[in-house]
């Protein structure tokens, strides 16, 4: 994953990317296993503390978004977009 575009270390880890621009970028990726969809965006804050959101796609029976927990592999390919998208935007 050292020399990989970061759109393709994350489509390596199952993550398919639905949309992307100025103030970020929103990933999905289905969990068949237990039977959901996660989303992962990383999210754009003029004040530079920008976001990374991982959760449920939907909401449960609470009327919530349950958060899903990021691995490692995860980590450094979402930390390789963002500096994609600090170069590519400015952030």
């Amino acid at each position: 994953m050292l020399f990989l575009k970061a759109d393709k270390a994350m489509e390596k880890l199952g993550f398919e990317k639905i949309s992307e621009h100025e103030f970020g970028v929103s990933y999905r990726k289905e969990i068949k296993k237990y039977g959901f969809a996660q989303r992962l965006d990383i999210g754009h804050k003029a004040d530079g503390n920008h976001l990374i959101q991982s959760y449920v796609e939907g909401i449960n029976s609470e009327g919530f978004n349950n958060c899903v927990g990021i691995t490692y592999p995860e980590i450094k390919a979402i930390m390789k977009k963002y500096h994609e998208l600090k170069r590519k935007y400015g952030w």
